[in-house]
């Protein structure tokens, strides 16, 4: 062969394999990199949901139990106020703790307990004052 043909065959062959390792290989790198970063984002996203959906689950557990605890405790609650207005059962000191944990306001609060105080042990007095409180608490 002639070594002119043989030069520009080699001179063929030394810019393809520029062309390829300069332009083609970094693209299929950057190509590479990029599908396994949005593999990545993609597992990232999916393990973000499982946690959400997780956490929103352990919420609404909480929540149910809170709410059940809640209702159990104002059940309690309410049937120990009862018990509590009745005119053989009355003791001054519980009746006026219930007062004061109430969500009534300080005014309200103040009128009972004055009242209730001085009912002392007049059965008469112990009665109205359980229908101003039974009034006042909405019982």
């Amino acid at each position: 062969m002639n070594r002119n043909l043989i030069i520009a065959i080699i001179a063929v062959v030394v810019i393809g394999l520029g062309y390829y390792q300069f332009s083609m290989k970094p693209a299929q790198q950057a190509a590479a990199i990029a599908t396994q970063a949005a593999a990545d984002a993609s597992k990232a996203a999916a393990d973000a949901a499982a946690t959400a959906t997780k956490a929103a689950a352990d919420a609404a557990a909480a929540t149910t139990a809170a709410a059940a605890t809640a209702t159990a405790a104002a059940s309690g609650t309410m049937s120990d106020a009862l018990a509590m207005m009745d005119p053989a059962k009355w003791d001054a000191a519980k009746v006026t703790a219930m007062i004061a944990a109430s969500s009534l306001d300080d005014a309200t609060k103040k009128t009972l307990t004055d009242a209730v105080a001085a009912a002392g042990t007049d059965a008469t007095k112990i009665a109205a004052v359980i229908t101003q409180i039974k009034t006042a608490m909405k019982m």
